[in-house]
């Protein structure tokens, strides 16, 4: 009876899974069904480098790995290179970082010895909003373990920032007033140190947003970091397509063309595409607030 019992139910199952394949409605599943993330592709092309000297670090993450990269990571804090959101390919870095104590995710770039100029060229998306009083940072330079100049996103209030570090203390530069979250966004940094006299210039998605000279507290720069400098500092921060050159030869002027890739000359003479950014970019403008104020 049993057995009877059981056949029938089967029958009718399969009946059901006719009827709903003929009227082209989805069958009933046993238990979820989860879609798998694409995997990296190794074989991708690497990122291609127009800036002058030599290569410090240059990734697409496409091979899953940060090689190239010093990683440093405590307490909550990870670092990796995993399919999700990502500027190119299916991968990119992602840094996590939390509110609790001893919570750090970091990655650094040695530069050339003695270096005189220095170009960081990468991608970033802010996933998640830290504190209040805080800031979630993109690019920072660093002579002799002292940080000199950085450009962050100030945590509620969404702007853009570039700060710098002299004997006089640090002057802070907005560059843009709104950087949401969830969106991807491309910072590029031409560096030239020489203390009172060191000249930046900073692109924001392909414009020119500061040129000009400032004051930092070194004549060289040894050390490019991304992500947390110290712990606590709470943000989900993705980044991809890094470039990071460095020289001691002549720099290039302040302010000048954001350098892109040389034209494929194997491409028809009319064929423009994937040619980059326009070659030069007006400078921008900012509003220098300099003094002390809660910015970590």
């Amino acid at each position: 009876m049993e057995g009877r019992l059981m056949n029938r139910a089967v029958k009718l199952c399969l009946a059901g899974s006719l009827v709903l394949a003929i009227l082209g409605l989805p069958a009933l599943s046993l238990g979820p069904e989860t879609a798998g993330a694409q995997a990296c592709v190794p074989s991708t092309s690497p990122v291609t480098d127009p800036y002058p000297g030599i290569m410090a670090a240059a990734s697409n993450f496409e091979t899953g790995t940060l090689d190239g990269f010093g990683v440093s990571t405590s307490g909550t804090g990870n670092a990796s290179a995993s399919p999700g959101p990502s500027h190119s390919g299916n991968c990119a870095a992602l840094l996590h970082t939390t509110a609790a104590p001893g919570s750090l995710a970091r990655l650094t770039v040695g530069l050339a010895a003695g270096a005189t100029e220095a170009y960081a060229d990468g991608w970033f998306n802010i996933a998640a909003e830290g504190v209040e009083g805080n800031n979630v940072p993109y690019f920072r330079f660093f002579s002799r373990g002292v940080r000199v100049m950085d450009v962050f996103r100030q945590n509620i209030s969404h702007e853009l920032v570039l700060r710098t570090s002299s004997p006089a203390g640090f002057a802070y530069t907005t560059l843009r007033q709104d950087v949401p979250t969830d969106s991807w966004h491309r910072l590029v940094m031409h560096v030239v140190p020489n203390g009172p006299g060191t000249t930046v210039q900073i692109w924001w998605d392909g414009r020119s947003v500061f040129a000009g000279t400032v004051s930092i507290s070194a004549a060289t720069v040894d050390t490019l970091q991304l992500g947390s400098e110290h712990d606590q500092q709470m943000g989900d921060i993705y980044i991809d397509d890094v470039i990071v050159n460095s020289s001691t030869g002549t720099p290039a002027p302040v302010p000048g063309p954001l350098p892109v890739p040389k034209v494929d000359p194997s491409k028809r003479f009319d064929d423009f595409r994937g040619d980059g950014q326009a070659t030069m970019l007006a400078a921008g403008t900012a509003a220098v607030r300099s003094g002390r104020r809660r910015l970590r």
